[in-house]
């Protein structure tokens, strides 16, 4: 007896079922379903089926990219008048079980996942024996070729704002992830998309991803998921992967980001795998001189080859790239002091130095004239030894003007800045002032600051602290993940964490323990050295 593929779950059923015993689906309204048939060139002959199925609320436009497993077509909703991206898998797919455990995967992760950095899913399905996922068209290109074009038209790698700004969103939509029990596995330029319209970088391409949860693994012994030029030494090796992982790709990213390159190059794959499990990294400053310290810290932390020697979470890292674009906007610049010696402006310098020395040496051929030729005494002028008194005009003396000087107020939290009753706007905020004293009031979700400031022209930067709590070290045992006011922080141990004063809980997690709970009502500048939790076993 015949079998038939349910185009709703994708099972197996047999051929003379007039339901799917799954989920129910009637194949008597299938059958009875008018078709809308279309045609189309070679190059749309995978989407000729699934437009059939979809053709009534969708007009296909073009292809749009395409790789080993399947293609992407960019599609029009017919009724919301809205272009969406309709991804088609390979025919081959649903023959191999493996391939189609992947899709359902897939499909599975991308229906629990709602994130402003991730690509939403609008359909998944199978029909004839084809898989396919609608999602939303995000017009824009992929980070890859971002870094590219940049590089090609300014003559350097991208600036710390931009590479900030990305990295934000990626390790936002990372840590989302990870939260979620999701590990994407093949996170790479050419998976994130730069939209056109917002500049917001987003995350795409799930095939690869992984549930924290899974039991078992997809992967054969020995078999490695991933890009080679991105791909984690762990991966490489085969082994399982974990959030680190992630972490480890996208420091191989943020190295791209920064120098315009990747670190390992080979004439095969599989000498840039031993590469990424072998040799250190190279130096992102080899690559670019210009390259601020904070930010080759992130990178060289992000990629060590031990997982435990890396960021814990994308939220940790994600603390880091903060700061670093906390500093990049409060000093408004993009690398160290060694830029200061670059080629252009060392040639500035000499300019400017030229036209000094020239003022000088003019200035001084101007006094060294003879005292009769040119004399101006009280009002009256002589000239080459002749007396002539005329009515002279007072000499307006310049009114005296105490330099401005410019500098930035910032904060640890995102605060409103008052002089006085005026409000001169959010941190980081760059003013300019004439020395002297002013008191400045910061305004954030944690409190009011008052800041006294004596300006002088040598100061670049002033900002408060509202985090004046100290927690040095939050551990438990067994070790579990650490929730602040229901915001996760990480696995125990948790150390050196700063807070706002004030009332907050602290919850200890774990599967298969009873969860552990502390409320905390903590005073400005207070210091707690250690908060331990044991966890007790779940009665079973």
């Amino acid at each position: 007896m015949g079998m038939k593929i349910c185009p709703r779950c994708g099972n197996e059923v047999d051929e003379s079922s007039p339901t799917c015993p799954f989920c129910g689906y009637s194949f008597i309204e299938e059958d009875d379903t008018a078709k809308v048939k279309v045609s189309v060139s070679a190059e749309f002959e995978e989407a000729v089926p699934i437009m059939e199925k979809i053709g009534d609320k969708y007009e296909l436009i073009s292809l749009i990219g395409k790789g080993g497993f399947s293609k992407v077509f960019l599609v029009r909703d017919k009724l919301l008048d809205r272009k969406c991206a309709l991804k088609v898998l390979s025919p081959r797919v649903l023959t191999d079980a493996e391939m189609l455990e992947r899709f359902r995967r897939e499909a599975k992760i991308y229906a629990s996942l709602e994130h402003p950095n991730i690509v939403p899913i609008y359909e998944v399905g199978i029909y004839r024996n084809i898989a396919y996922i609608l999602m939303k068209y995000i017009e824009g290109i992929t980070l890859k070729d971002y870094i590219k074009n940049y590089k090609k038209k300014h003559g350097r790698p991208l600036p710390i704002d931009e590479i900030a700004k990305i990295s934000r969103d990626v390790l936002s939509a990372l840590h989302y992830m990870h939260s979620k029990g999701v590990i994407h596995r093949d996170i790479k330029p050419a998976n994130v998309i730069i939209e056109k319209q917002t500049g917001k970088a987003i995350l795409a391409d799930f095939g690869l991803a992984k549930r924290l949860d899974e039991s078992g693994s997809l992967t054969r012994s020995g078999e490695m998921l991933g890009t080679p030029y991105y791909v984690s030494p762990e991966q490489a090796r085969g082994e399982e992967t974990t959030p680190q992982s992630d972490i480890y790709s996208f420091g191989i990213t943020l190295f791209e980001m920064a120098t315009g390159k990747v670190p390992f190059l080979g004439e095969t794959p599989f000498q840039i795998l031993m590469k990424h499990v072998r040799e250190p990294l190279p130096s992102p400053s080899k690559y670019n001189p210009e390259i601020c310290p904070e930010l080759e810290r992130i990178i060289l932390k992000a990629t060590d080859k031990k997982p435990k020697n890396r960021y814990r979470t994308a939220l940790e890292m994600l603390r880091d790239i903060e700061k670093l674009s906390l500093r990049s906007k409060g000093m408004g610049v993009y690398s160290s002091s060694r830029r200061l010696f670059s080629l252009k402006n060392i040639i500035r310098i000499l300019i400017v130095l030229g036209i000094l020395l020239a003022g000088y040496s003019y200035r001084k051929e101007i006094k060294a004239l003879p005292s009769r030729a040119i004399t101006w005494i009280k009002g009256k002028r002589k000239i080459s030894g002749v007396n002539k008194k005329e009515e002279t005009t007072p000499v307006k003396k310049p009114i005296q003007t105490q330099p401005r000087v410019s500098f930035t107020l910032f904060s640890d939290l995102p605060a409103k800045v008052y002089d006085g009753k005026k409000l001169l706007g959010h941190t980081p905020l760059q003013i300019s002032r004439a020395p002297g004293t002013y008191t400045f009031k910061f305004i954030s979700r944690a409190g009011v600051r008052w800041k006294k400031v004596k300006v002088h022209e040598n100061m670049s930067r002033v900002g408060v602290i509202f985090k004046t709590v100290t927690i040095r070290k939050i551990d438990s045992r067994p070790t579990a993940e650490v929730y602040l006011d229901g915001r996760l922080l990480g696995p125990t141990p948790v150390k050196n964490l700063k807070m706002t004063p004030g009332k907050h809980t602290i919850k200890v997690v774990r599967k298969g323990y009873q969860s552990a709970v502390k409320n905390l009502n903590l005073r400005d500048g207070q210091r707690i050295e250690n908060l331990f939790f044991k966890l007790k076993r779940v009665p079973k």
